[in-house]
């Protein structure tokens, strides 16, 4: 009985434990799976340094695994250190990852919209004789077709590259590997050396019926314009500008980078290219980061989020496996695949394979084992995207490396792996390079026979020249890029372009406005063709300017100190000009001196003024002296600045000290006397007068003033009159912005009050003053700013001019508006119109303060030279 029971009892246990265990496996797999659910990477950076980019294989028909040395370098294998000690995952992590990963990418189809519907059901095995390895960013349509419009890479051997002189000109193109010599057509200039020797115009994300092509993606209308953008040579910065006006696809970097342009294009956002419908007629600019160095990208992960799929048959599935067998890295996948490719095949760039109707992938490794460069890139990749790294073929140019400047050739079309990792995103490789680069059989010889050695700032210049052969035939139907250059050396785009007819070119051009006055190296230099060479010549250009001076100074001066500041200007730029010598002179007064402008054109002096006895005051006052003086700025000019001056005027003020004195003692003894008897006239407004003011604020004052005699028989009993003693007679009611303006009033008995008041924003505002309950008076006042004011009136009086003077028009300059009407103003008023452009000037082209003498001289002027 008690065995029975122990039995039954043993029997439960099991069962309950059973189940327990079953409890915790489905537990442990529903945590695992929600943590790689929320395990997502950052997304990375793009940019990185190429690996493997000097590594070559030799064309070899003979003899297979010839692998240069360069791969050995570039690429190490973490066999010979143990990486996981301070980076990354551990051995075990990566393991688990790496084999997730595969089995995610093999999937029948994923959790996500396919760019081209769904999967064919029959699925494509890829086996001889069945064209079908699919890999790619969404499944292949149905039907199994090339999506239409779609540039493509077909390794199948049965097509060639096309003529690419900027970039793909229209979708639909189909590229191959060939044997044919390329045109050697110039394309497009490089200013900048760029973080990889390539450029890319397309990405090839998928693959299937022995073609890549390019993800189906709608693009994202981009509208930059008006932007402003350095032509010159910048670090971290590529320029591109081609060498004929050109639409489509635009070469752009590998890696991070952001896209500078003044013209509206389309971005594809997912394979990272460019595309323009309308010409591309100057340069575009990209500013990229610094790439990671080598060992950064050893220690890296590859980017698992990156989304394709792929089917595969199992002869290359067990090369796979066999590859990452001894591997302990995304990095040591990528050096085994490369390995395996060169020490088990043969690259010959002469042998062009037709896979026909069998995969061109499966024919190459199963089989056929030699190959062009096209059929190791294909296989390198899918070999890649089979082991989980992500990989895909990039077609562009390939560059000189680590050039400032250089022209690209058509004929430098090339492809190349790109691999995508997690923090630094698509880093070209290339493992298996060749070599685009052609230098034609016959020199030439490019001479400048006329050009002019001088060129204003605003105007054009011309050069003429001859294109030779060594031999001294003329050439034809050529091009030849003209330079701006401030030495030789300079790395800097075109200027301008000339076509060469009979061997002879010319070409007139405006001088931009980034071109500073100064001596310049003007270079001619040929573009190459299949048959002749470049060459240059270099004469000197001087790009000259004219000047301008602006002086600053006060007008009334009180000491013996004057001080005279200003700038002197570039005529054309409006920008200070460093460095120039600047003679000063004071007439009358024996003061003559040479300042050097800084650099940003700005010069300043001080002197100290001693009146000659003889010189006598042109006013005077009981209390003070004024005794005019002149003075005269002159630039002489130098050989590429023109010259130029400026004038001025101002009083030196001598105070009567001994007469205030007395004039202080009579006038207190006077206040004392009439202390008493205006005492009771001044509380007439105290506790009667209200005032308002719609900015509010002032103090108020109520004195007995004689100035009110002059409104009393005009105003009626009871009622008071307002009035700006601060604004003469003539001028009207107008006053700056923050400027404390007295405001007097005063009634019909002769009792006058004032306060004053701070106005803080422009408009027009209304005082008013009652007494008692009286009928309140009223008087406007425009706030505003001086420096608006009187370009306000310049501007009335300058369009007033427009009809008069047919030859005057608001595109000249001020200094040009002024010499035309300086020939039809009388001679006496030329001095009116001098000094009414020199304050307009101020307030257009200057910073300084603009003033209320300013303005009060400026309106005198304007009513002078309209009357």
């Amino acid at each position: 009985m008690n065995m029975e029971k122990m039995s039954g009892n043993s029997k439960k246990n099991l069962i309950s434990l059973a189940i327990f265990l079953s409890i915790v496996f489905i537990s442990t797999l529903l945590i695992t799976e929600a943590i790689n659910m929320f395990d997502l990477a950052a997304p990375g950076q793009s940019g990185g340094e190429e690996i493997g980019n000097e590594s070559k294989a030799e064309n070899n028909n003979e003899s297979k695994g010839e692998t240069n040395s360069n791969n050995n370098q570039n690429y190490q294998s973490n066999n010979d250190w143990e990486p996981y000690d301070d980076f990354g995952d551990s051995f075990e992590q990566w393991l688990e990852r790496a084999q997730r990963r595969r089995e995610e990418k093999k999937r029948d189809s994923l959790d996500r919209d396919h760019a081209f519907g769904d999967m064919p059901e029959n699925g494509i095995k890829g086996n001889r004789g069945n064209n079908g390895i699919i890999s790619g960013g969404g499944s292949i349509p149905e039907g199994g077709t090339i999506p239409k419009d779609i540039p493509n890479i077909d390794i199948s051997g049965e097509n060639a590259l096309p003529d690419m002189p900027f970039g793909m000109q229209r979708p639909g193109h189909t590229i191959a590997m060939g044997d044919e010599k390329r045109p050697h057509v110039a394309a497009f200039e490089v200013l900048g050396k760029p973080n990889y020797p390539f450029l890319k115009v397309m990405a090839m994300d998928n693959y299937y019926n022995n073609r890549w092509f390019m993800t189906e993606e709608e693009p994202v209308e981009k509208f930059e314009f008006g932007v402003n953008m350095s032509r010159n040579y910048e670090e971290n910065s590529v320029k591109i500008k081609p060498i004929e006006p050109s639409k489509g696809y635009m070469p752009v970097l590998s890696g991070n980078f952001n896209m500078i342009y003044d013209l509206s294009i389309l971005e594809y956002k997912k394979s990272g290219t460019y595309y323009s419908k309308g010409m591309v007629e100057d340069f575009y600019e990209m500013e990229y980061e610094e790439p990671p160095s080598q060992i950064e990208l050893i220690y890296a992960e590859t980017d698992d989020d990156y989304s394709y799929e792929f089917s595969v048959d199992e002869y290359i599935d067990s090369i796979v496996d066999d590859l990452m067998a001894n591997c302990s890295s995304d990095y040591d996948v990528i050096y085994a695949v490369e390995q395996y490719l060169l020490n088990n095949y043969i690259l010959n760039n002469k042998i062009k394979n037709n896979y026909k109707d069998a995969d061109g992938i499966t024919e190459f490794l199963k089989y056929k084992k030699e190959g062009n460069y096209l059929d190791f890139i294909s296989a390198y990749t899918f070999l890649l995207r089979a082991a989980g790294i992500p990989c895909r073929l990039a077609m562009g140019y390939r560059l000189l490396d680590d050039v400032p400047y250089q022209v690209v050739y058509a004929d430098q079309v090339y492809i190349y792996p790109e691999i995508k990792f997690k923090d630094y995103g698509w880093v070209p490789m290339d493992p298996f390079t060749y070599e685009p680069f052609y230098t034609p059989p016959i020199e030439t010889e490019t001479d400048i026979l006329f050009a002019d050695d001088t060129a204003r700032r605003g105007s054009q210049f011309t050069v003429k020249g001859t294109v030779k052969d060594i031999y001294g035939s003329p050439l034809d139907d050529m091009t030849v890029l003209i330079y701006v250059k401030e030495d030789k050396e300079q790395p800097c785009l075109s200027y301008a372009k000339a076509r060469v007819v009979n061997g002879q070119y010319e070409v007139t051009s405006n001088v931009t406005a980034d071109t500073n006055a100064g001596k310049y190296q003007l270079v001619a230099e040929l573009l190459e063709n299949d048959r002749y060479r470049t060459s240059s010549s270099d004469p000197e250009l001087k790009v000259v300017t004219d000047t301008f001076i602006e002086t600053d100074h006060r007008d009334n001066v009180w000491k013996d100190n004057f001080s005279l500041s200003g700038r002197i200007l570039d005529s054309f730029s409006k920008n200070g000009v460093p460095g120039l010598e600047i003679n000063i002179s004071v007439g009358g007064v024996g003061i003559f001196d040479t300042v050097v402008s800084d650099e940003n054109g700005y010069f300043t002096e001080e002197f100290n003024i001693k009146l000659p006895e003889t010189l006598k005051p042109e006013k005077g006052f009981f209390f003070v002296s004024g005794y005019p003086l002149t003075y005269n700025v002159d630039f002489k000019g130098t050989d590429i600045y023109y010259p130029s001056g400026a004038e001025g005027n101002f009083f030196v003020w001598r105070v009567h000290w001994l007469r205030i004195v007395f004039t202080l003692i009579f006038l207190t003894a006077v206040a004392f006397a009439a202390y008493f008897l205006v005492k009771k006239r001044l509380l007439f407004f105290k506790g009667q007068v209200q005032t308002a003011l719609e900015t509010g604020g002032g103090s108020l004052a109520v004195t007995s003033d004689e100035d009110c005699e002059i409104f009393k028989e005009t105003l009626k009993e009871g009622m008071c009159h307002i009035y700006y003693p601060q604004i003469a007679v003539g001028f009207p009611d107008v006053w700056g912005v923050e400027e404390a303006l007295l405001i007097a009033f005063c009634d019909s008995e002769g009792n006058r009050g004032e306060f004053w008041a701070n106005f803080h924003q422009k408009g027009d505002y209304k005082i008013k003053i009652c007494r008692n309950e009286g009928v309140p008076v009223s008087k406007d006042i425009r706030i505003v700013v001086y420096r608006e004011e009187i370009i306000d009136i310049g501007k009335s009086y300058l369009e007033g001019n427009y009809g008069i003077f047919p030859d005057i028009s608001s595109v000249m300059t001020l200094r040009e508006i002024h010499d035309k009407i300086k020939n039809r103003v009388a001679e006496n008023k030329q001095w009116v119109l001098e000094g009414a452009f020199s304050i307009l000037e101020k307030a257009l082209y200057s910073n300084r303060d603009i003033v209320r003498d300013d303005y009060e001289r400026f309106y005198v002027f304007i009513n002078e030279l309209q009357n």
